[in-house]
């Protein structure tokens, strides 16, 4: 049986949890694969086993020398285990007594890396262990982790708000970043950082050329701020590799460590653990390349006395803001997280930091009405955390835009988007914006426009020119985007995650020994012909079902051409009679 025969097997064996480490360890993107044989091929590449090679510990190393010399140790078990869950080695169980076979292309790329000097480098003693001034470390790390919570905590809402194509593979467009770097007061490689951070961490994801919030981002916004923080502490410890953990956990200087610990970190995985030095420092792991109190326990796989180190840095929550007569709205310090939220549902922030700055307009407040706030409990929320009267100004413009509440309505309507408003005026002025040409809009009648544009794109082109609409679905339901203010709209759109690749390649492995799909039986041979393995097939022999195991050499004018084992012959088979395929 080939490798990737083989890998793909041990994958489809593997548990959800087991197979979620490996595509984080390897870095996997586990949406461009259909199956486990896609995964496994892309797991044997060169490119790929070099990575993973090169991302070895210096244990890792010396246990992987001493299999392929036969000298393996018990200190090496361990290691080899982590070597069998990276698909560099195979584990066998015989006897209740684990062995482990070191895979051909692993074999091959060890000892083109690999040399004699670095073995014996590795298997010299060296610690990463020192003293250092956590006093001087920590409330710098505690500043640069409270800015990246807060950070990505806008990033998200931003998403709900917003309508974020994908550009190119995977990428975020220039004038999004520096939207959001100018929002955040930051630079656009900051704002780049943020979005590779989110989509590690599933707070983001892609899905139908969208960036959209993704699994985790309701679990994100309901928690504690110390809990966000540890979520993307978990993020960086997966992508380090949990194995790995452990043997950082004594150092001081991050970048230093990972050339002890990563003797092959170089050319090839150097993008990676430059990338885990960068954003150690972004979630304040680090500060300039110094350890942070909450780095070892973090490492030693302590989460509770991590988060405790990193909360006593943060600042204190303060249940108090300030509501001014030019519509801005001060916190003094910290929102509590519900309060931040019901906040957020109505007001847009202009600054971020320890003192916030929000500002209250027409828009905010329609997109929180459109969420299920009232007029009397957006009015209510301010004036019992100002403890005061509402100014003028503020008290009118949320009396206008309650009264404005539904006035531009969006509908779905056979592949197009009605736009309906009684104030011709209006529709008028949106039928003449110049900012508006991109979504074709003409008129239908007095009181509608309509728009060959879906109905999302629509209203997040007129939310970005000033246009208080809102969307409502065939039952004249106003659609809410928001999740955490009990919105299902968003939530419904499927998007993508590992979990839902992982069980993708589940259903489609259950369905090539259940029901396969023509197209699934000729991808099943192609793949044990190219890979010289042996397959057992059914066939519809007169009404009757005959099972063979066969070694496949052709596939031409709709028939297999394969060598029957048992029988030892050639045999010719037509597709139409193979009703299934069973690989290896």
């Amino acid at each position: 049986m080939s490798e990737v025969l083989q890998v793909a097997k041990a994958l489809s064996r593997s548990t959800d949890a087991e197979l979620v480490r490996v595509i984080g360890i390897r870095l996997m993107p586990s949406g461009s694969f259909n199956d486990f044989f896609d995964f496994a091929a892309a797991l044997l590449k060169p490119q790929n086993v070099s990575g993973a090679i090169a991302g070895l510990t210096r244990k890792q190393i010396i246990a992987f020398s001493n299999l392929l010399e036969n000298k393996s140790t018990k200190d090496d078990a361990e290691s080899l285990e982590v070597l069998a869950t990276l698909f560099l080695v195979e584990k066998k169980i015989t006897s209740d007594k684990a062995s482990y076979i070191p895979l051909e292309s692993a074999i091959s790329t060890f000892k083109t890396l690999v040399s004699k000097k670095i073995i014996g480098e590795a298997i010299e003693s060296k610690s990463v262990s020192s003293s250092f001034d956590s006093a001087l470390v920590d409330p710098q790390a505690g500043v640069g982790a409270f800015e990246t919570v807060q950070a990505l905590t806008e990033l998200l809402i931003e998403l709900e708000q917003r309508y974020v194509r994908e550009v190119g593979r995977g990428a975020v467009g220039l004038p999004e970043l520096k939207r959001l770097s100018s929002h955040l007061g930051r630079t656009v490689e900051y704002a780049r950082s943020l979005y590779a951070l989110a989509q590690m961490s599933s707070l983001v994801v892609l899905s139908d050329k969208r960036w959209r919030v993704g699994s985790h981002y309701l679990t994100w916004l309901k928690s504690s701020p110390t809990d966000r923080w540890l979520h993307l502490a978990q993020t960086w410890r997966l992508l380090l590799g949990e194995d790995s953990a452990s043997e950082l956990a004594g150092a001081v200087n991050l970048s230093t460590a990972m050339a002890e610990t990563f003797p092959l970190a170089n050319d090839g995985i150097s993008s990676h653990m430059t990338r885990l030095v960068s954003l150690a420092e972004l979630i304040g792991l680090t500060s300039g390349d110094e350890m942070s109190s909450w780095f070892s326990p973090l490492m030693q796989g302590d989460l509770k006395r991590s988060g405790e180190l990193l909360s006593g840095q943060l600042p204190k929550a303060q249940n108090k803001i300030i509501v001014q007569a030019d519509l801005t709205i001060i916190s003094v310090g910290p929102l509590p997280t519900e309060i931040e939220l019901e906040l957020r549902r109505f007001v847009e922030t202009e600054r971020i930091g320890v003192a916030s700055t929000y500002r209250i307009n027409s828009l905010s407040v329609t997109y929180g009405l459109e969420t299920g706030l009232t007029e009397t409990s957006i009015r209510d929320l301010l004036m019992n955390l100002s403890d005061a009267p509402l100014p003028q100004p503020v008290d009118y413009l949320i009396r206008e835009a309650a009264q404005r509440f539904g006035r531009l309505v969006l509908t779905e309507s056979a592949n197009t988007t009605l736009i309906s408003s009684n104030d011709q005026i209006l529709l008028a002025q949106i039928l003449n914006d110049s900012n508006l040409k991109t979504i074709s809009i003409s008129k239908q009648d007095e009181t509608t426009l309509v728009s060959r544009f879906e109905l999302d794109i629509v209203y997040y082109q007129l939310r970005d020119s000033k246009y208080a609409a809102i969307r409502k679905d065939a039952k004249g339901k106003v659609i809410s985007n928001w999740s955490a203010a009990g919105g299902s709209y968003s939530i419904q759109t499927e998007t993508k995650s590992v979990l839902s690749d992982i069980a993708r390649w589940r259903a489609h492995d259950k369905r090539l020994g259940e029901d396969p799909q023509g197209g699934d039986i000729v991808r099943q041979l192609e793949m044990a012909i190219k890979n010289k393995g042996s397959i057992e097939v059914a066939v519809n022999i007169n009404g009757q079902t005959r099972q063979f195991t066969l070694e496949p050499s052709g596939l031409a004018n709709g028939r297999l051409r394969a060598r029957d084992r048992k029988a030892d012959c050639e045999r010719v088979l037509p597709l139409t009679s193979i009703t299934s395929v069973r690989i290896g």
